[in-house]
């Protein structure tokens, strides 16, 4: 077979019914599962070189008495663990910063950490820790950030955080798996546009019934994915937790496509720099009207 027959054959027809849907999935599918990949792997790095930088440092303790010990061993793992001199330096460097294990935080990769290390000043260090984390810098922006003299500007007016702040609780304890909305009124047959409206117009009682930490922000809001517009239904931001809220409205139950359509509105806030880290898809139900005290009192009859 010549190349001819090869391009011939591997053609798709010219119209294929719900092809490029399924593609945009699962190319976000494809980009949401690599990211996660990647940053478990990076974190398997850092904890990793720790291991290593920590076997070294005992090593150069138990010959103290040694003053060139410590460059000897490196030179000799360089050559016999066929990697640079210069990743063994960083590697030590990066673990007599660090020394306790559990202050290594899971949003920094590798790249921050040898950046990080260099930073002789605790103080100084543990600010650009933590404006990091709390802005997602990446390394590149750490590094301007670095040489721009940010922490010496801050120090200046007093303006210096070098604490993160209270843990955020777990998305499993903000989330519900149902909501009350008997406060609103539809007719048993409602799509989403009805629900959305209904939800607006009490939307006071909405954000009640969410809990506490939740913020309107936007209703169909327009989002360019994949060189085409599509729309959020409702957006919120959660102060505790740091992120943007999307939902997604449904007046019927769960159809294929439907998971993969927020994960695509997820990855596109994630790369445009507007999320944070967190990407979790929560799936709950609504009620528009509560069982009466005697449906409940019968159900209970039945559990017994």
């Amino acid at each position: 077979m010549d190349k001819k027959e090869i391009s011939k054959s591997a053609k798709l027809p010219q119209k294929l019914e719900g092809y490029g849907e399924l593609l945009r999935d699962i190319q976000s599918i494809l980009q949401r599962g690599l990211s996660k990949a990647y940053q478990a792997v990076d974190n398997l790095k850092v904890q990793t070189y720790w291991q290593i930088g920590e076997r070294i440092v005992r090593e150069e303790l138990a010959h103290k008495e040694r003053a060139d010990y410590g460059k000897r061993v490196i030179q000799q793992l360089a050559i016999d663990l066929r990697i640079s001199r210069s990743l063994i330096f960083e590697i030590v460097q990066f673990y007599r910063a660090y020394s306790i294990v559990h202050a290594l935080h899971g949003q920094l990769s590798w790249t921050h950490y040898r950046l990080l290390s260099s930073i002789q000043q605790i103080e100084e260090r543990q600010f650009y820790e933590v404006q990091t984390i709390r802005n997602g810098w990446s390394y590149r922006e750490l590094e301007h950030r670095i040489k721009s003299k940010e922490y010496e500007n801050a120090k200046k007016i007093g303006a210096v955080i070098s604490k993160l702040p209270v843990p955020l609780p777990a998305p499993e304890d903000v989330f519900k798996n149902t909501y009350n909305w008997d406060f609103i009124e539809l007719e048993e047959k409602h799509n989403e546009h009805d629900l959305e409206q209904a939800l607006l117009n009490n939307i006071q009682r909405v954000l009640l019934e969410f809990g506490n930490g939740f913020a309107f922000v936007a209703r169909q809001q327009k989002v360019l994915i994949a060189g085409q517009w599509e729309k959020i239904d409702l957006l919120f931001y959660h102060y505790f937790l740091k992120c943007f809220i999307i939902v997604d409205l449904k007046a019927r139950e769960l159809r294929r496509g439907d998971i993969e359509q927020v994960t695509r509105y997820l990855t596109y806030y994630r790369d445009h720099k507007i999320e944070s880290d967190r990407d979790d898809i929560f799936v709950a139900e609504y009620k528009t009207k509560l069982p009466s005290e005697e449906e409940i009192k019968k159900r209970l009859r039945k559990i017994k």
